[in-house]
């Protein structure tokens, strides 16, 4: 076994990758999150190496190698060479450091919480929906969340404690923390707002409104009478609330694009 620590450019990376005979199947959204990592100058050189067996197989880093090779991007990184063969079921077995456990070492009241709200804020900003619990269309960095953490932090703060306390007051569960904490940033931390989603989390019910009509929907989905997509709530809340601001009219339906 051999440790080196390199510079890895992009002719480096390329001429490993011609020699790893048994490529894993290529996951997209890893490869495509750490070139945008690498091309918008967040990769960090975190120690984490690059292994390689005996037979020339790379056992792991060869996503971060595809980066390096297709950006030109170059940064110094361990290369360990020389392992066994049969070494595969035992490396990345490890869990990884969520943002929340960031947060939480960087001081941060409501770590995972904070964490789970500004997530969904840059999918959103992206241009994506599928977040809470489903797979993401967009990966967002560890790296990138405690940026925005830091800079926004005292206004998270303010989000989260009004998050809990909406959150406490639902009988049923039918939005979690982090979806109410997503619009409270996104529509403003006021007192309009929050009584917004105190009418569509149930706690403050005005009958045959847009807001208790979403209310239904989302106690529906709850107790598993319908099913809605990340995206069908999103439609449901984003047309209640603007239904809302002209007075929570009394109302028969809300319909969405399916």
């Amino acid at each position: 076994m051999k440790a080196t620590i390199v510079t890895m450019t992009s002719e480096l990376a390329k001429d490993y990758l011609s020699r790893n005979t048994q490529n894993r199947e290529v996951k997209k959204n890893t490869l495509n999150f750490y070139k945008d990592l690498m091309s918008n100058g967040r990769w960090k050189e975190n120690g984490e190496p690059i292994i390689i067996d005996s037979d020339g197989v790379i056992k792991d880093g060869q996503h971060r190698l595809m980066a390096v090779a297709e950006t030109g991007y170059a940064y110094r990184v361990p290369v360990i060479s020389g392992i066994s063969p049969d070494v595969m079921d035992t490396i990345d077995t490890g869990t990884n450091r969520s943002a929340g456990d960031v947060l939480h070492l960087e001081g941060f009241k409501y770590a995972t919480l904070t964490a789970s709200i500004i997530k969904n804020v840059l999918i959103d900003t992206k241009g994506g929906t599928s977040f809470e619990g489903s797979s993401h269309t967009f990966k967002i960095s560890n790296n990138a969340i405690l940026e925005f953490a830091r800079k926004y932090k005292s206004y998270l703060e303010e989000i989260c404690k009004t998050t809990m306390t909406i959150n406490s007051l639902q009988v049923v569960k039918v939005l979690p923390t982090s979806l109410i904490g997503f619009y409270l940033y996104t529509y403003g931390n006021n007192d309009e707002v929050v009584e917004f989603l105190k009418r569509i989390t149930g706690t403050h019910r005005h009958p045959h409104s847009a807001t208790d009509y979403v209310f239904k929907k989302l106690m529906m989905c709850k107790q598993g009478d319908v099913r809605l997509s990340m995206s069908d709530k999103r439609q449901y809340i984003e047309k209640s609330f603007n239904l809302y601001a002209l007075g929570d009219k009394k109302i028969k339906s809300i319909h969405i694009k399916k």
